[in-house]
């Protein structure tokens, strides 16, 4: 569940239907005004987060003229989340700094972010044509180019560029974004909606709309510039402007909360499935699934689609064999969350496998080294390296692991989400496991958290990845998607 926390960076709750009767139309909106960032009309906002009813983290955002460059000014912005999930207290730190033009355009970055103490690291450059990123992380490095079709924006901009352009309801924007924590760059579409008031904060504002991603965030925006309230996933998160130490005054309450509400948030409830790592054929029904997510078809999982509901039967008994040798060597190379070629994953790997003369008995050790060295506790990971170095790791980590280990010993192997049947909790749960091409059987479901050599059919593939870019088409559906129905047709 860790493409969950990386949403954390403003994540709150507050219901749709409890938030509707919250804001009234303001009347006449004022004039549109431009702005430049010489004369923009604030120099830092804190904003509050809040999840369930319990604060659980700041935002800080500043904007500043360059002290060495004339004609530039520099964004920093950062983020402290603290909250519990499955017992465990988890922490988000991020901390931005973009240099940009006068019109906003992003020149340099270095994004810095700290999950649970695993650190990444990301910077680059643009120069309005072409994009140079660098991404450091435990064990694993990478650098790319990107070419750019329109301007190229920082993410930190998001809030700032209607302000800059001039408001009034109906006006759209769309322009070119560069997202930090998935380093994807992404078409952003920006609507402003209406004029407004609201309880929830100070004066009128405009309601302006924004898609990033699959997320679409709802941003009240002050006459002035300033954002005095946002709302995002589905109604579920809320940020709030505040003062310096109003915001801070999370940490006493984070230390307190024991709220396992993040669970709560995005639990699939269903009718029961006795024995569930014995079933072998499942029918299930979702509702909330977003139309343009890919969902996989094909081999042991075929899906159908009707209006808004998605229905799945999944059948391991179904021999999937669809591969190209260009797709199973790309399953060969690493990458930054599975740094196959990194000395420790590759000495580790061939410790495990010494002596084991098939596929299965490969993977049988790694799944055991696993189940006997890392604990599963709710700490996220960008790398397998991480996950080595803490010893312990929630599902993404144990399946990047997986992947790192399985591609040393030459071993296609991938990373799978979707969510898979918890008897302890009584429903479905979002998770990620992995499926690894064995010659004569084609792909085989493996889940290493669970222990399962052949996981059962209770996990429904929702999306191929292991990239936070690749999850994000995801985010639309936690706390929206539900189980309309789910059985199981067969068992081993």
């Amino acid at each position: 569940m860790s493409w969950i926390a990386a949403i954390l960076v403003a994540f709150a709750a507050w219901g749709c239907a409890s938030t509707q009767g919250y804001f009234q139309d303001a009347g006449a909106a004022p004039p549109a005004r431009e702005r430049t960032l010489a004369d923009w009309p604030y120099q830092e906002v804190w904003t509050g987060v809040v999840f369930n009813g319990a604060k659980i983290g700041f935002t800080r955002l500043s904007i500043a003229p360059a002290p060495d460059a004339p004609q530039r000014w520099d964004i920093e912005s950062e983020a402290a989340i603290r909250l519990r999930f499955l017992g465990v207290d988890k922490r988000i730190n991020l901390h931005s700094r973009d240099r940009v033009r006068e019109d906003l355009t992003l020149e340099r970055f270095h994004y810095a972010y700290e999950l649970d103490g695993s650190p990444l690291d990301v910077r680059g450059q643009s120069d309005g044509r072409q994009l140079l990123l660098r991404v450091q992380a435990s064990g694993a490095s990478e650098e790319r180019k990107v070419l750019l079709a329109a301007s190229l924006y920082p993410q930190s901009a998001i809030t700032l560029l209607p302000v800059m352009r001039g408001m009034w309801p109906g006006r759209t924007l769309r322009f070119l974004v560069l997202q930090g924590e998935t380093q994807a760059v992404a078409v952003a579409e920006q609507k402003v909606i209406a004029w407004e008031r609201s309880p929830l904060f100070e004066g009128p504002a405009f309601k302006i709309d924004t898609q990033l991603l699959g997320v679409d965030t709802s941003t009240w925006i002050a006459a002035d510039g300033r954002p005095v309230f946002e709302l995002a996933l589905h109604g579920t998160m809320i940020s709030a402007l505040e003062t310096e130490p109003q915001a801070k005054s999370y940490l006493v309450a984070a230390s307190l909360n024991k709220s396992e509400a993040l669970l709560d948030f995005s639990l699939l409830r269903s009718d029961p499935i006795d024995a569930p790592q014995r079933v072998s054929r499942l029918e299930i029904e979702l509702s909330g699934v977003p139309a343009d997510l890919p969902v996989p078809s094909g081999g042991q999982q075929l899906c159908t689609r009707e209006q808004a509901r998605l229905r799945c039967t999944v059948d391991r008994a179904v021999l999937d064999d669809r591969a190209d040798p260009d797709q199973l060597n790309s399953l060969l190379r690493p990458t930054l969350a599975a740094p196959s070629t990194d000395g420790q994953i590759v000495e580790l790997a061939r410790s495990i496998a010494s002596g084991a003369t098939s596929v299965d008995e490969r993977l049988q050790r790694i799944l055991a080294w696993i189940d006997a060295n890392i604990a599963k506790e709710a700490v996220d990971a960008f790398t397998a390296v991480d996950v080595l170095r803490e010893r312990r790791a929630e599902c993404q980590g144990h399946a990047a692991l997986t992947a790192a280990l399985g591609r040393a010993l030459a071993i296609p192997i991938r990373v799978v989400n979707g969510v898979v049947y918890s008897g302890q909790h009584g429903g479905f749960l979002y998770h990620t496991w992995n499926e690894a091409w064995i010659e004569g059987r084609g792909w085989q479901a493996v889940d290493p958290t669970l222990g399962q050599l052949n996981a059962d059919a209770t996990h429904v593939k929702l999306i191929e990845g292991e990239s936070l870019a690749q999850l994000a088409p995801l985010v639309g559906m936690v706390g929206k998607a539900r189980v309309e129905s789910a059985r199981a047709l067969a068992r081993w």
